[in-house]
């Protein structure tokens, strides 16, 4: 019976020890005022200095991400582990002056120490790295 118990609860500490966290993330896609291009910017909680901090995704070198597409950038963030959640549409305005915001939320399942964050830089960011 004692070494049932004991079985018991090794296998309960080594499970704890692979559990996962689920994260998550938002997408925005935004029109951008007299172009045909949209932005896209990414919310996954970051602490922002500013309410209109710049949020855009940027390589290593501090450049804006440039997307195809919508599809181009979730296949993006696919490359880097995160899963489709869900997508939503927010508009604003009124008449002729309606404004569409598409909305994705996404989620990865991380291991307890692993950053889920690995490879995401918003231009904020790198600018505070810089410093």
């Amino acid at each position: 019976m004692k070494k049932f118990i004991t079985l018991c609860i090794g296998i309960l500490f080594s499970a704890s020890l692979y559990a996962q966290n689920r994260v998550y993330c938002e997408i925005v896609e935004r029109a951008i005022p007299l172009s045909k291009n949209k932005k896209i910017t990414i919310d996954f909680g970051q602490k922002r200095e500013k309410a209109m901090s710049q949020q855009s995704l940027v390589d290593e070198n501090g450049e804006n991400l440039i997307f195809n597409s919508k599809i181009d950038a979730l296949n993006h963030m696919n490359k880097l582990g995160w899963e489709f959640l869900q997508a939503y549409t927010v508009v604003s305005g009124s008449n002729g002056d309606s404004k569409s915001c598409i909305h994705w939320l996404l989620y990865k399942d991380v291991k307890s120490g692993e950053d889920p964050y690995n490879g995401l830089t918003t231009k904020e960011i790198h600018k505070k790295s810089k410093q």
